[in-house]
């Protein structure tokens, strides 16, 4: 059978480049990107009997319609 021969890529330039890009791309995946402060102010009607926060009005008489069909949804604060 033939001979092996061990074959070393070498690279240099390319493989340090790529090195680089990718500790840059794992440091980006190490800090924390939390969006609650954005979500908790996207959130701004909230159901009066089970505290569901909703987006806006239609939300909430969609919710009351489903969850709680025997209430009566309150009036729309900005109407």
């Amino acid at each position: 059978h033939p001979t092996r021969r061990r074959v070393t890529m070498v690279r240099g330039n390319a493989k340090a480049l790529a090195q680089a890009k990718n500790e840059k791309k794992a440091a980006s995946k190490k800090e924390a990107k939390s969006d609650l402060k954005a979500r908790g102010a996207a959130l701004k009607v909230e159901c009066g009997i089970c505290k569901a926060p909703m987006i806006n009005y239609h939300q909430l008489r969609q919710h009351y319609d489903s969850k709680h069909p025997k209430e009566t949804c309150p009036p729309d604060p900005n109407a």
